[in-house]
């Protein structure tokens, strides 16, 4: 088993079973691997941990931000996008990194970063759409946009991702009415 493979399986994990599903036994036991094969992809837990979080990173942020970055002149389109592939992708394992991150002040400290460049890229968004809006006001509306997302995750974390993503929408064409 590669690497990427111990990643995506601790993400499925992650989502399925909550932080306790982060424990190298229960990785092994559930993959049906040994602590060595573990091992001899991550030196340690931390360092397990952290490549996963770059992992998570990578797939559910980077990527997207790679994929809008393509329709720089379509801000439409960039909403779009994100709005498509952020519900393709498991919303529990952001639940749960979060809940993770309520302990662990590497886990919290990466997420702040993970927030800051996701709540930059909804700025950069923003400012398209409202070029006369001052940075506070673009600021503001940016933060408040993301924090109804992950707040939403909290509030009904078990609600169907048909509905989720229908909230969001409405959301989004109140955001984008504002603006117009």
């Amino acid at each position: 088993m590669k690497k990427d493979d111990w990643l995506d399986l601790s993400l499925k994990l992650l989502s399925q079973n909550g932080v306790k599903a982060l424990k190298i036994d229960f990785l092994c036991k559930e993959i049906k691997l040994t602590k060595g094969s573990f091992y001899h992809h991550f030196k340690n837990h931390n360092v397990f941990i952290n490549e996963l979080l770059q992992y998570w990173y990578k797939t559910y942020t980077l990527d997207i931000i790679n994929e809008i970055k393509k329709y720089e002149d379509n801000v439409i389109k960039q909403i779009e996008i994100i709005n498509e592939l952020m519900y393709s992708k498991d919303l529990n394992v952001e639940i749960h990194f979060r809940a993770l991150a309520l302990d662990n002040s590497f886990v919290y400290k990466y997420l702040e970063k993970v927030d800051e460049i996701r709540i930059q890229v909804i700025i950069d968004i923003q400012k398209k759409l409202s070029p006369n809006s001052s940075i506070e006001e673009v600021d503001l509306l940016a933060t408040c946009v993301y924090a109804q997302f992950i707040g939403s995750l909290f509030i009904f974390p078990k609600i169907e991702v048909t509905k989720q993503k229908k909230m969001d929408e409405y959301f989004l064409d109140l955001f984008l009415k504002s603006n117009y």
